[in-house]
């Protein structure tokens, strides 16, 4: 008996609007806004980093949930033509 196949977390939009919305954020806290005289530059350096850290992790996370559904699309083909086989 097989349960009825829920979609891949890759495959979800979640994920991929959070990488966005990371890259996005970051890189306007890095490109130098100075609208109060330069008193929010230390502050969007260290956000900028946070923010492409937190891409980067996200971004990972992406990658290996990407490569593990591709793993599993492979199983089932497999373990499907081994049961045409038999």
């Amino acid at each position: 008996m097989r349960l009825p196949r829920v979609p891949h977390p890759v495959d979800r939009p979640g994920l991929v609007v959070s990488m966005i919305a990371c890259a996005g954020l970051g890189t306007l806290a890095a490109s130098g806004w100075n609208g109060d005289g330069g008193r929010f530059q230390p502050v969007a350096a260290v956000l900028a980093v946070v923010l492409f850290a937190c891409f980067l992790i996200l971004f990972a996370v992406f990658w290996v949930g990407w490569l593990m559904r591709g793993h599993e699309v492979w199983r089932e083909e497999r373990r499907g033509a081994g049961e045409k086989d038999s």
